[in-house]
This record gives structure tokens, C-alpha cells and sequence, in this order.
């Protein structure tokens, strides 16, 4: 059977490539699964395989040339018919040639499939468990309802800071003048702004995409249906799937969650997913919730120029992090002009005639109301319990029945299925999720590792940035540990005031009888990249004594945390 060999698809979203390591000639006997070539695009590099067993009869492409999706680039001659997915893809001009290559499906193919591990989601636990499990030399097959990467990648952590990048750009922009820069005006292109963030989430999608393939993954698009302890099922216009597996890792992931206010279920009440995709910016804009998530988007459409205005129930914003951390953020939010109210609880979300909205909220025992073009919820997330039917899977909820209970190799009460990231209600964080996946794939791989959560580092993207990892002071003083406390502050580091950052410090705390560095904090520039450095001496158990000998680069940011270090027996160099 004679086929003709057409570019289908290239990584992510990617149109043209360039031909790699040809590894076939003409004339030469393939078979099924053999490499023919290879394409590397801007998104990571294809491998182009034989459907079945034959001979290359032609060949129209060779090294370094460039190629398009669609290029017809050979032609093979297989010893019998390939039984295939696709069927011809219609074009305006031509109709299609019988036998090509091609991604248009005519209905769904059933198919059963076994498989050492099976993964539900897709997102930053299940697709590192799965390329874990890959190289593990199990056979994998991962489900995802969405895209790859999961809310963290599509509708989180990444387009998030792809704004808050954008911002900070603008931010050093209207500050030129300090620099010895002159720019008359500068021009907020929101629309362009909104198709970076898509543009560099797409590419990343893509990357995991490739590395599906590349590790071998079978990949399926579509909603995982419980058919047995043992079995799944996914339909979608393409595949009728049945599975079967040996051991199941359940990452489904986390929602928004809302406060059951008057008006909450409104339909234009806005999500981070909203926030992500808004047209043009808000005039103005009220965030319920003044934690992580609402944090961040308030300096994000701050700077922006939106009139925003957070509603915090705790006392404070931010109230887990130590009050001095919360003071520079708080300091910092109010020189910007973003008008925080805490203490203070939202009773109610109204529509006004003109199509804004007012929020009615409880403070110091009065009712006060707030006007703005938009409101958006950022008060938590909840866990996705009830996209499976745990029950017939025999996996039991934790205690509160907001999670999928685990234990420390992230075992559900079903030994043969696994559970972690945000669906397990433990942390909810991106980089928990992917390590829980490497320990519960090591585990049924027969390691013993286990899941440890006293140095697991925080990052939050306001301006000023803030990390912070292991025991905070606040904590110390709860448990009536005898602690020291060593801080120094970014004014009276180099690096800090040739960038114009001068704000917020950098915080350790030490067990005062063992000396070992129990946690510690970082709010100012380069925050989150910092507190890796005291996230290794928390995991570690380093004492301040061995932590003083490193020598750190000058002039950094990062010589703060040695001060910080000196400073905890007064032996700070470069303050007093």
C-alpha cells in the first residue's frame, strides 16, 4: 500500500520546522515504530515514525531544510493497508490525495488499552508523574479534560506572572527619569499585553506536549469516567477509550472557590480565569479577598491604572506571612493607591442600573458600600473531589472531607491508587503537586522516599515580591520555641539600590540552643528567586554557623541573606 508521507503536525502550535537527523534513505527497509527524521521548531524537536513495515520509496527533504505543516516530504510503500485515524483533509482549492497523512477524523475510534500507570490531569502533578513514570520504564497514559499543564500553566502561575512582568516593565519605564532616561509617554497596548501572556503559555503547553511524545506517554483529551476499580473510559470525537491499568495517580486538580454572598453566582462575577482574559481594563475594580491570588492582581491592574480596592475578612492581607513581611506589601499597596479594607466581611454583590457593581461590606460594626465597574472572587480554591466516583474506587476523603486523604507516599486507602496536588487540599502549590508526582511514582516503583512539608517554599508576585519557607516568627512565638531572628534590609545592600529597590529585608530564623535555620522570609527584589537559598539550608537542617561560611558573588542581592546570617549574633558587615 503506497502512502504519501505529510508534515500533520508540528509541536505546540507551531506552522513550520526545520528537518533534523534524517535517518532513512531511499530504498532502505522500515518497520513499524522506526525513526524516519526528525523537525525541530521553536518549540521543541519531533520525531517522525513509521506506521508499519515497508520501504521508502521517496524521499523530499534533507538535512536543515524547512518545512510546513501539510509539506508532503515523501513517499513510503507499506506491505499492507494502515489501518489510520485520519481521513483527508479538505482544502479550497484541491481535494485531498487518498492515503495522505492528516488530522480531520470521521468518528470515534474505539480502542482498549492497558497500561502500568493511568494519571488523571494533566496539570504540574500528573504530567511530571507521568514523565517520572516514563523513565521508571512503565507504560503510561495521562487523561487531561483541558490542555496540558493544567490551571496552573493555562490559567494560573504562568499567564499570571507574564502580567506581573509586563507590569514591572512599565513600572522601570515610568521611573526612567532616575536611570537618566528620558521617555516622554509610554502607551499601555493591553491587547498586545494579553497575547504575550498566550503566546509564552502556549509554547510551554507545546514543550509538554513534546515531552508527552517524547517520553513514549499515551496522551488523551477528555473527561476520565470510573467504570470499574480497575478501569476508565474516555469518549471524545476522536477515541471511545477503555482502560485498564495497574495503578492509578488521581491530579485532578482545584476550582475556584465562592462565598455563598447575595449575588455571588452573578454572571459576570470575576475568577482568576476571568482576570486572565478580560478585553480592556477595568476603570474599576473591587477584589474580594486580600490572600495570594487577590494580591497579586490588585498591584497587577493597580499599575495598570484600574482604581482597585480590596476586601480582606482577616485582619490583615496576606495573614499568614510574619506582620513586618505583610507591612512592607501593605506600605507598598498604599503609596501605589490600592485601597485595602480588612476586617471586613462582604454580605453582598448588587447590580446598579448603569451596569456597575456594588459591594456591601461589614466593618468596625457598620455597613459600608463600594462601587466598581468590575468584582472578582479570590477567596481559596477547592479540591475537584467530585469529578470521579471515589466510592466505587474505594478512596476515602481526609478528615474535613476537602481532600483525597493520603498518606506520606501519596497512597490513598486504595493501595493501587495514588493521589496529589491540589486534589489532596494539603498545599495547594504547583511545585507540591509535581513532587508529590516523583513520590508517588517512586513508590510504586518500590522507593521509599517520602513527602516532607516542613521546607516547602512560598512565592508571591506583588510588588514587592515576597518568599518564605519553614517557620515564620509568628509560628516561633506560638510554639514558645526559643528562636533568633537575624534580618537585614535591601537599603543597605548594593545591588538593591543600583536597581532602585530598596524595599523590604531579608528574615531568618534559628533554633537559638541547636543553631539550625528552622525558616525565614524575603520580601523585596528577587524574592522568590532568593528564598531557594534558605529553602536548602530549612531542608537540609544547616546550622547559621555553617551557613556563615559561604561566599556569595558581589555585588547580589544575594550577599542579603549572608548579612541576614551575621546579623543573628550581630556580626552584620554592612549595618548596624
Amino acid at each position: 500500500m503506497k502512502k504519501e508521507l505529510v508534515i500533520e503536525k508540528l509541536n505546540g502550535h507551531d506552522t513550520s520546522g526545520v528537518v533534523g537527523k534524517i535517518s532513512t534513505q531511499v530504498g532502505q527497509r522500515i518497520s513499524t515504530g522506526d525513526t524516519l527524521f526528525t523537525i525541530e521548531s521553536g518549540k521543541g524537536v519531533l520525531t517522525v515514525k513509521a506506521e508499519g513495515d515497508g520501504n521508502v520509496v521517496a524521499l523530499l527533504v534533507e538535512d536543515g531544510q524547512k518545512v510546513t505543516k501539510g509539506q508532503i516530504v515523501g513517499h513510503l510503500e507499506y506491505d499492507s493497508e494502515i489501518v489510520s485515524e485520519r481521513v483527508p483533509q479538505q482544502t479550497k482549492a484541491t481535494s485531498p490525495k487518498a492515503g495522505a497523512y492528516n488530522f480531520g477524523l470521521s468518528k470515534p475510534t474505539k480502542r482498549k488499552l492497558h497500561v502500568d500507570l493511568a494519571i488523571i490531569g494533566g496539570g504540574p502533578g500528573g504530567y511530571v508523574a507521568a514523565i517520572r513514570g516514563a523513565q521508571a520504564g512503565l507504560k503510561v497514559a495521562i487523561i487531561e479534560e483541558n490542555r496540558l499543564g493544567g490551571t496552573c500553566l493555562n490559567h494560573g502561575c504562568i499567564p499570571t506572572k507574564a502580567l506581573v512582568n509586563s507590569v514591572s516593565v512599565l513600572k522601570n519605564i515610568r521611573r526612567a527619569a532616575m536611570f537618566g532616561l528620558e521617555v516622554p509617554s509610554v502607551h499601555i497596548n493591553f491587547t498586545q499585553m494579553m497575547a504575550r501572556k498566550n503566546q509564552v503559555v502556549d509554547q510551554l503547553v507545546g514543550g509538554i506536549e513534546y515531552l508527552m511524545e517524547n517520553h513514549g506517554i499515551e496522551h488523551f483529551k477528555g473527561r476520565a469516567k470510573v467504570e470499574s476499580e480497575n478501569h476508565l473510559s474516555v469518549e471524545n470525537k476522536q477515541i471511545d477509550l477503555t482502560l485498564s491499568y495497574e495503578k492509578l495517580i488521581i491530579a485532578t486538580g482545584s476550582k475556584a472557590s465562592f462565598i455563598p454572598i447575595e449575588g455571588y453566582d452573578l454572571p459576570d462575577i470575576l475568577t482568576s480565569l476571568e482576570l486572565l482574559s478580560l478585553e480592556e481594563i477595568p476603570k474599576s475594580l473591587t477584589i474580594i479577598g486580600g490572600g495570594v491570588i487577590g494580591m497579586e492582581f490588585a498591584f497587577i491592574y493597580r499599575a495598570l491604572g484600574s482604581e482597585v480596592t480590596v476586601v480582606e475578612y482577616m485582619p490583615q492581607v496576606l495573614a499568614l506571612l510574619d506582620d513586618d513581611v505583610i507591612a512592607v506589601v501593605r506600605a507598598s499597596a498604599d503609596e501605589k493607591g490600592i485601597r485595602i479594607f480588612e476586617d471586613a466581611r462582604a454580605s453582598s454583590i448588587k447590580n446598579t442600573l448603569n451596569g456597575q457593581k456594588i459591594v456591601e461590606i461589614q466593618m468596625d460594626g457598620k455597613m459600608h458600600y463600594i462601587c466598581s465597574d468590575k468584582v472578582a472572587m479570590a477567596v481559596g480554591r477547592k479540591a475537584n473531589i467530585d469529578t470521579l466516583n471515589l466510592e466505587s474506587l474505594d478512596v476515602e476523603l481526609n478528615d474535613k472531607r476537602t481532600g483525597i486523604a493520603v498518606n506520606t507516599h501519596m497512597q490513598t486507602s486504595n493501595p493501587n491508587i495514588y493521589a496529589i496536588g491540589d486534589v489532596t487540599n494539603i498545599i495547594q502549590l504547583a511545585h507540591v503537586a509535581s513532587h508529590q508526582g516523583i513520590v508517588a511514582v517512586d513508590h510504586i516503583g518500590g522507593g521509599s522516599h517520602t513527602m516532607n512539608y516542613s521546607a516547602i517554599p512560598g512565592a508571591i508576585f506583588t510588588d514587592p515580591e515576597v518568599g518564605c519557607v519553614g517557620l515564620s516568627e509568628r509560628e516561633a512565638k506560638a510554639t514558645g520555641i526559643d528562636y533568633l531572628v537575624g534580618k537585614f534590609p535591601f537599603a543597605a545592600n548594593g545591588k538593591a539600590l543600583v536597581m532602585g529597590e530598596q524595599e523590604g529585608f531579608v528574615k531568618l530564623i534559628a533554633d537559638a540552643t541547636s543553631r539550625v535555620v528552622l525558616g525565614g522570609a524575603v520580601v523585596g527584589i528577587h524574592a522568590t528567586d532568593l528564598i531557594a537559598i534558605i529553602t536548602n539550608f530549612v531542608a537540609h537542617k544547616k546550622t547559621i554557623d555553617e551557613c556563615a561560611h559561604v561566599v556569595y558573588a558581589h555585588p547580589t542581592t544575594a550577599e542579603s541573606i549572608h548579612e541576614s546570617i551575621l546579623m543573628i549574633d550581630d556580626r552584620g558587615i554592612h549595618f548596624a
